[in-house]
């Protein structure tokens, strides 16, 4: 999947350009042509798992998530990226700690703790993150997901219905304007 993330600067450099590429990727969600259900199950499993805090699993789950519930897998990764992304996450991952340690507790008392430890994580490898969990606990890692699969769900099911309604909105719209041009009405 590519990125467009270049382009054209005002004073004729080319640099990073973060609304150009949230446009492409949008456009190239809305212009998926298959079964509507399928796409709408991709975008609802994107919305799910890309407001969990798996960050590190999040393309190896949507895989599985869009096999298990025979999802589109491109509408499901583009969600996935325009859910989650550096703009979003923090805010996703404070509601889904908070949310978490309501319903089950945590062993990490301040949100300072927790940006500590995720960007102790961030800047790990794969063994020493396993490390660090181990030595903080399943339980707030736990409570964490927890919190992520609770506002997952809501958002999933909200992005499922809003794309079948665009859909059908467009088809609805499609079929006035040939009704039109072939004189009917």
């Amino acid at each position: 999947m590519s990125i467009p993330v270049v382009s054209k600067m005002r004073n004729g450099k080319r640099g990073f350009s973060p609304r150009r590429a949230l446009r492409y990727q949008w456009l190239r969600l809305l212009r998926l042509k298959g079964d509507p259900l399928t796409i709408a199950r991709g975008i609802a499993v994107g919305t799910f798992i890309g407001v969990t805090p798996t960050i590190p699993f999040h393309t190896s789950l949507t895989i599985l998530f869009c096999w298990i519930f025979r999802a589109n897998l491109i509408a499901a990764l583009i969600l996935n990226w325009l859910v989650s992304n550096p703009l979003t996450i923090p805010m996703e991952y404070y509601l889904s700690w908070k949310i978490g340690s309501m319903l089950v507790g945590s062993t990490i008392g301040s949100w300072k703790e927790v940006q500590d430890l995720l960007s102790l994580l961030r800047h790990s490898s794969f063994v020493e993150a396993v490390e660090i969990v181990g030595e903080k606990g399943l339980g707030f890692f736990g409570s964490m997901t927890l919190g992520g699969v609770i506002l997952g769900i809501p958002l999933a099911i909200a992005s499922y219905m809003a794309y079948l309604k665009w859909f059908f909105y467009r088809q609805k719209r499609k079929y006035k304007r040939f009704l039109e041009k072939s004189g009917r009405k």
